[in-house]
């Protein structure tokens, strides 16, 4: 059964989880709502993260997410492409595969960004 752009609302729990290079991933766990294929939130570290979700085959999500860091604390930076750390804004692509976990959708995919693959999985919780 192929995804709508209407069933991508709801919200979700996210997870991230570094799967290759790097030291660290931006953290940006904890929950987000998708509405009208858009989302907007701040996580702990407060960072903003504003993201764009697009149907891109029968099970497959395209996502693009901007993340600030700007508002975060002097302590907390994120990587440019080249590894760099900055407080500068960045955007993310991934193309995430669609499933279902109990009947509740599950988008999960790979983001390689400067030198470092993040596996990025949302989990609909309502």
């Amino acid at each position: 059964m192929a995804i709508t752009i209407e069933e991508l609302d709801g919200k979700y729990e996210v997870f991230s989880q570094k799967i290759g290079g790097g030291t660290n991933v931006p953290d940006g766990d904890g929950t987000t709502e998708i509405r009208n294929g858009l989302t907007y939130r701040k996580d702990k570290n407060g960072f903003i993260w504003e993201s764009a979700f697009t149907i891109a085959g029968a099970d497959q999500v395209q996502m693009e997410s901007t993340i600030d860091p700007s508002h975060a604390g002097a302590d907390k930076f994120i990587k440019d492409e080249k590894g760099n750390l900055t407080k500068g804004m960045l955007t993310y692509r991934a193309i995430l595969n669609a499933t279902r976990d109990n009947g509740k959708l599950v988008l999960k995919g790979d983001i390689n960004h400067g030198g470092e693959i993040t596996r990025l999985t949302l989990k609909k919780i309502s």
